[in-house]
């Protein structure tokens, strides 16, 4: 598992102003119907939830570090601009960094020879390919195996309203880590549909690690 220091980590802002999504799936009509999400199933209710979630950003800090932990858009057909604009709204003055998602590896990245650089043009600042390990945390698009007895704990997305269960791990879809129970305390979902499209903030986020 790749390690990050907590200098590339923080970048100079402190958890106050540090804040971590997932998910948002902008641009995507069928999220509304397999997530339940709150507009009309139609491309009219995909904009107006394009909208809603942009504003959650507008509403951020004017200087803070946002983190995305992938799947950021999912329209293959999108005119890149589109998206630019839309990512640089959510950026304006701020920093943005991106754990690449699955969806996210599925855009079309034209002449950029690999995927962090394809979104590192679109505007994020850093570009990973996690999970990687920060301190106690391991940060994920999916979730990670963490050991019940480990003192880690996994902030992840890609699960959407779903929680980790101590199962998760255990069914036949599991290819890449041991079929064993996990401790459902040691997952954070940030994922917009767990959280009511609230992007948290990492203080909120250390709160729950110590108390968990």
């Amino acid at each position: 598992m790749n390690q990050i220091t907590k200098e590339d980590f923080l970048q100079g802002y402190s958890p106050d102003n540090i804040f971590v999504t997932s998910d948002l799936h902008l641009y995507h009509t069928n999220i509304i119907k397999y997530c339940n999400r709150q507009f009309d199933y139609s491309p009219e209710g995909c904009s107006q939830m394009n909208e809603f979630i942009l504003k959650k950003f507008d509403a951020l800090p004017e200087d803070c570090l946002i983190w995305n932990l992938g799947d950021v858009y999912l329209n293959l057909w999108l005119e890149e601009s589109r998206i630019m604009n839309d990512i640089m709204r959510m950026k304006k003055n701020r920093k943005m960094n991106l754990i690449l998602g699955n969806h996210d590896l599925r855009a079309k990245k034209k002449t950029f020879s690999n995927y962090i650089e394809y979104f590192e043009h679109l505007g994020f600042d850093k570009v990973y390919k996690g999970p990687f390990q920060f301190e106690n945390i391991v940060l994920s698009h999916e979730p990670v195996f963490i050991d019940s007895k480990s003192s880690f704990v996994n902030v992840h997305g890609h699960t959407h309203d779903t929680m980790v269960t101590e199962d998760y791990f255990t069914g036949e879809y599991n290819t890449h880590y041991p079929k064993q129970k996990v401790d459902p305390a040691k997952y954070i979902n940030v994922c917009v549909d767990a959280n009511n499209f609230r992007i948290m903030n990492l203080k909120e986020i250390l709160s729950k690690i110590e108390n968990s």
